[in-house]
């Protein structure tokens, strides 16, 4: 949990219909112990049952997410020591649930977009060169019946 931290002032999103996994972790200090995951909402508070620390460590698992698990999640360790029973609550880690809709416009729709403009302008560049080409060829063709080629002759014959 100390590795999400930073993140967790904004939060983390996530779209509904995707799976993620929150993951406890400790230093080892003594073996053994559990993690629970504690979540609280709005509108309500609600504890997951308790893992076994496996290498000191926990996978909570959301396979499928909705917007009832929107809300901030801790996960407390639980380990007994020397005839003691020691706790310790991690930071709240905040989960952000959003709808698909504007992903898919993100992901689909502008890339789409950006196609079609980039699709229309190489149409329109492609276009425009064919007709300024045109507009050349006719204004060397225009130099040659304003008299060009005699302005040559007339170099010509006076080298003779």
């Amino acid at each position: 949990m100390d590795r999400v931290s930073e993140a967790q002032q904004q939060g983390f999103q996530m779209i509904r219909g995707s799976t993620f996994t929150i993951s406890c972790s400790i230093q080892p200090q003594y073996p053994g112990g559990s993690f629970q995951l504690n979540f609280t909402s709005s509108s309500l508070a609600h504890n997951y049952n308790s893992k076994p620390a496996v290498n000191h460590s926990a996978h909570f698992l959301f396979p499928s997410v909705e917007h009832a698990h929107q809300g901030s999640y801790s996960c407390v360790y639980h380990v007994s020591a020397f005839s003691q029973d020691f706790s310790s609550e991690s930071r709240l880690l905040s989960v952000i649930v959003t709808d698909p809709a504007p992903f898919i416009i993100r992901a689909v729709v502008l890339p789409l977009t950006l196609l079609l403009v980039t699709v229309g302008l190489y149409s329109y560049c492609k276009a425009t060169r064919g007709r300024r080409s045109g507009r050349q060829e006719d204004i060397e063709l225009d130099l040659y019946n304003l008299g060009v080629p005699a302005v040559e002759e007339k170099g010509v014959q006076g080298a003779k």
